[in-house]
């Protein structure tokens, strides 16, 4: 058994469309491990976690091309930092929500009044 996986392979495991894999391809920043002679694309577990990277980048916002500027320029610690930056901002923003969910309940049960 081989330890690459065919690009529909790494498409489902990842959760995204082949055609978005390949647009990552097309703007040069994923690139498969190598091309099999039956022209598959062929992917390893560096191309899966540079996959996982680059989808995690996007859900912060950043574009395709500044998305290759941070993986080109950037140091595995400076990227870490940027996803533990990431992830203080979400768990800030979860508790906003689960604060504002918990005012909701609240005034839907009749417990404050906002009258005037």
């Amino acid at each position: 058994m081989s330890d690459e996986i065919t690009i529909s392979e790494l498409a489902k495991l990842m959760k995204v469309s082949v055609h978005q894999i390949r647009y990552f391809e097309e703007k040069g920043v994923l690139a498969p491990a190598y091309i099999a002679e039956n022209q598959y694309r062929m992917y390893g577990v560096d191309e899966i976690y540079r996959l996982s990277h680059i989808l995690l980048l996007r859900k912060m916002g950043l574009s395709v091309q500044m998305i290759k500027e941070c993986l080109s320029n950037l140091t595995t610690i400076q990227i870490t930092s940027l996803f533990r930056q990431a992830l203080a901002d979400t768990e800030a923003a979860i508790t906003q929500l689960q604060q504002t969910k918990h005012l909701y309940q609240q005034v839907a049960a009749g417990e404050r009044s906002y009258s005037t």
